[in-house]
């Protein structure tokens, strides 16, 4: 089954839509430079409501990476874009505080599928920045192109914040 669902060669564009609710920002808009200028990858972001919420795989694929604190998780998309959801600000230092793991490495997920739960109003609380960056880890190697949707308001494995093709 997951044999044909994961083989690169058929897929060309997926969409990456926001992890949680709340307002989608430009990545240069992440109050920390490694997000802003772009270090790590390139994305977008969400300022989330600050309740409680699922935070939820953005693209079909598989997890390869989870924080044992419950602050960031990584999807490898079936395209290969290695995806990174970033669950706040300095959040690492909660250690856990405010997060429950909801899935783990291996899992194959599909869009909207939860990975952990944030208490955003606890971690601000706590005086760690809520917003939640996504980004593309492996966009430097020139292998992907994107399109920015810019929407205004996110909802939950719903809202394409941008959408990835290879580069011919």
């Amino acid at each position: 089954m997951f044999g044909k669902l994961f083989h690169k060669d058929k897929i060309t564009e997926e969409r990456i839509v926001a992890p949680v609710s709340g307002t989608a920002k430009d990545v240069t808009d992440v109050p920390d430079p490694v997000f802003s200028q772009k270090m790590i990858g390139e994305g977008m972001a969400v300022d989330p409501e600050p309740v409680t919420q699922q935070v939820v795989a953005p693209v079909d694929g598989e997890v390869i990476q989870l924080a044992e604190t419950g602050h960031a998780f990584g999807i490898r998309s079936i395209m290969g874009e290695e995806v990174l959801v970033h669950i706040g600000l300095d959040t690492v230092e909660l250690k856990g505080e405010g997060f429950r793991v909801l899935g783990k490495v291996g899992d194959h997920v599909k869009t909207g599928d939860p990975i952990i739960e944030a208490d955003f109003a606890h971690i601000r609380e706590k005086g760690k920045g809520i917003i939640v960056p996504v980004v593309i880890t492996n966009s430097h190697s020139g292998v992907f192109q994107f399109e920015w949707a810019q929407p205004e308001k996110a909802v939950a494995g719903e809202t394409v914040l941008f959408t990835s093709t290879l580069s011919k």
